[in-house]
């Protein structure tokens, strides 16, 4: 028999991240349903990062069981921790959790767990001259760790967008460049909401609450002008010309 049986490799891997601002977990969990309900397609059985940093102090008063238990009854699978302090590593350990460290390339956790790692920025979209239309414009690129979020319609983005970036809008999304990273059309549940883009490379696409990553769908357009959209339940990728 040839190849290996087991085989261990690195990968980058898109993965959504919980940045805890509290520890009250009936807070958390508030904040999480929402999110749920509105886009219950997307975030079911979604692998999830926590990351604590924001938290401060204050993680040493977080329950690492209640928290994983509560992420796993909301249907999340919890992946792992990060950015805990020290005192609480072992806490978190005994809970179940996989607790991750900060490489060298993002920088050594201070003992809060504080570490340098790019955040998720959301970038304020430039208001055109077709307001009423509810149409707004980027006319920069979207670098790793950065969001555009307009609910109120469709979004036009003038440039690239890089891997581990995110587009989320009410409308349409138009890219006209490279498309990585995540991008999420019709997010308040409008099924007429299309995604074009001029070099289609993203992660994961989705209309209407409907996903998929682009990895698991039988497409020979990955890399060429694109335009997704949805025909009843399933999503579609057609060429631009």
């Amino acid at each position: 028999m040839s190849g290996e049986l087991v085989e261990i490799k690195g990968e980058m891997t898109l993965l959504s991240v919980l940045r805890l601002a509290s520890a009250n977990l009936e807070t958390i969990q508030e904040k999480l349903q929402n999110k749920r309900d509105s886009l219950p397609q997307l975030f079911d059985n979604s692998p999830l990062l926590v990351d604590c940093s924001p938290l401060g102090e204050a993680c040493l008063t977080l329950d690492m069981l209640g928290l994983r238990e509560m992420l796993l009854t909301l249907g999340f699978i919890p992946v792992g921790i990060r950015n805990i302090a020290e005192e609480c590593v072992e806490k978190a350990m005994q809970a179940g959790w996989s607790v991750l460290r900060a490489g060298r390339a993002t920088g050594a956790p201070s003992r809060l767990g504080r570490s340098v790692e790019p955040e998720m920025v959301a970038i304020e979209p430039k208001v055109t001259a077709s307001t009423a239309t509810s149409v707004k414009v980027v006319d920069r690129p979207l670098r790793s760790g950065q969001q555009v979020y307009f609910p109120e319609g469709s979004l036009v983005i003038l440039q690239h967008t890089s891997a581990g970036s995110e587009i989320l809008a009410g409308g349409s999304v138009h890219v006209y460049g490279s498309l990585r990273g995540r991008v999420l059309a019709g997010i308040g549940g409008d099924t007429s909401a299309r995604i074009f883009c001029q070099k289609l490379e993203a992660e994961l696409v989705s209309i209407a609450g409907h996903y998929r990553l682009l990895d698991d769908m039988d497409t020979n357009l990955k890399g060429s002008p694109a335009m997704v959209w949805l025909d009843g339940e399933k999503l579609k990728i057609t060429p631009m010309f």
